[in-house]
């Protein structure tokens, strides 16, 4: 079966092809010289969404974004227990703060493995 579009129309839908749609062979359809398959365009899959940009003079930005301000208040707040803690057991101020710093460090390490962009 061929088919062939009126001519001087250059629209893509009446290319000419011919199809052996009826035959009930599975073959592909054979396409004239000048035909070329259009892919269909995707959106682009980003792992960050688009940040819209504050308009100009709208003031200052933010220092930090939410989720780093979460974690280091959460790393704050365990440093802050491990010290209290170990001061009222040794009653040492050098030892509280080096255990502080070091549970510190691990909780900003921790909580950004498990809190999600």
């Amino acid at each position: 079966m061929d088919t062939s579009p009126a001519t001087g129309q250059g629209n893509s839908q009446n290319a000419m092809h011919t199809t052996t749609a009826g035959m009930g062979t599975g073959t592909p359809q054979a396409h004239h010289a000048g035909y070329a398959p259009q892919a269909i365009p995707h959106p682009r899959q980003n792992a960050h969404p688009p940040q819209s940009q504050p308009p100009a003079g709208s003031g200052p930005t933010a220092l930090l974004g939410l989720r780093s301000a979460i974690i280091l208040m959460l790393g704050v707040l365990v440093g802050t227990g491990t010290g209290i803690l170990t001061y009222i057991a040794q009653r040492n101020a050098a030892t509280a703060i080096l255990a502080g710093g070091g549970s510190f460090a691990g909780a900003v390490l921790f909580f950004h493995t498990i809190i999600a962009t």
